[in-house]
């Protein structure tokens, strides 16, 4: 599998004609040779892989790095590069978003200074962007962890509930369910707070007639999951039932008119426009939504200036919200793998207004 993620990021790299790349990120180091730990750093010639890691990593490299050399050096990094000759030539790249100014220095410093040395922007993620069958498999196994979690944390909302004490259970049963952990920390936003679309859980007891916003997430095999839903612990006030109803229609249009070859932006401004032309255009601040894979925020990603075009094998959120200060908000979430003919939803929790 990871043969085939560096034949393609070879190729990438031979289009733009860089002879050697430096993968900094972890996750994309992972992507790529299958290591989980760290500490890291792999680093790409036209004839080899080399992955260095330190001591504490030794044994866990040799069971996790496949199709890299592993080289595990004693004391430091920097001077174990220095001792080794490479004889490179041409272009070096390396993740410009990923390697701070002090290690870009260092390794300039390190290598030949007759190399040119060239800065590269999520090559490694566009290419993890377009999903293999497996991959989507494990998203589709974390979707359904996910939907069983909020499934059981329903029986817990009611008045006099701490939105801390539902978040932990969220991490607790993710965990049950057989997920490793959460992709994220939960959002549990209730009343007024759930006007924040990042309201992470406070002490705040839910009251009644509350919305409540639950955003949360967890990672099977290394992959992650997305979902959230608003509910009413009680019966929802005609405005929230308005607003909600909204939403979940410009959710709908959004997912039935997601297609390969789409721009994002265009994707984004399905859902956008009918919650613009119903007067709430500016409650609805963020992204329709945003890639899925190692990482729960990962390309494409879905907003209006988003340059992005949807491909076949993209798996990614959509997920539209209204937010009112000093009333409460709506957003709901779901996870979608795009085909070449059409989308499958990897999240099944409904999508109707649920009252508690």
């Amino acid at each position: 599998m990871q043969i085939s993620r560096i034949y393609r990021l070879r190729e990438e790299l031979q289009r733009r004609d860089i002879s050697n790349f430096i993968v900094t990120r972890l996750s994309n180091i992972r992507y790529l040779c299958g290591y989980t730990g760290s500490a890291g750093f792999l680093f790409i010639t036209p004839r080899k892989v080399r992955f260095f890691t330190d001591f504490r990593y030794r044994e866990q490299a040799a069971e996790q790095v496949s199709n890299a050399e592993i080289i595990i050096y004693k004391d430091d990094l920097l001077k174990e590069l220095k001792r080794r000759s490479f004889n490179l030539k041409g272009l070096i790249g390396f993740e410009a978003d990923w390697m701070d100014v002090a290690t870009y220095e260092q390794l300039c410093y390190v290598f030949s200074s007759a190399l040119e040395w060239t800065p590269t922007i999520k090559i490694v993620e566009c290419i993890a962007a377009v999903k293999e069958t497996q991959e989507v498999d494990k998203i589709r196994k974390a979707a359904a962890i996910t939907d069983e979690v909020f499934s059981e944390i329903l029986k817990l909302l009611k008045p006099g509930v701490r939105e801390l004490d539902i978040s932990a259970e969220i991490s607790y049963l993710h965990k049950r369910k057989g997920a490793s952990g959460d992709s994220f920390p939960p959002i549990v936003a209730s009343g007024p707070r759930s006007a924040l679309p990042h309201g992470l859980a406070s002490d705040r007891k839910i009251c009644l007639d509350d919305l409540v916003t639950i955003d949360m997430g967890c990672v099977y095999d290394g992959y992650c999951s997305d979902l959230t839903r608003t509910v009413v612990v009680g019966k929802a006030k005609q405005k929230a039932r308005t607003i909600y109803n909204l939403v979940y229609r410009a959710q709908s249009a959004a997912i039935e008119a997601a297609k390969d070859g789409m721009s994002a932006k265009k994707l984004d401004e399905v859902a956008r426009k009918i919650i613009r032309d119903k007067g709430y255009g500016d409650r609805f601040g963020h992204g329709l939504g945003h890639g899925l894979g190692i990482e729960v925020h990962a390309e494409p990603r879905l907003f209006f200036a988003s340059d992005d075009i949807l491909t076949a094998g993209n798996v990614f959120t959509i997920e539209p919200g209204i937010y009112i200060p000093g009333f409460g908000g709506v957003r709901i979430e779901d996870d979608i793998w795009l085909r070449k003919d059409d989308a499958e939803m990897l999240t099944n929790s409904t999508r109707e207004l649920i009252e508690i």
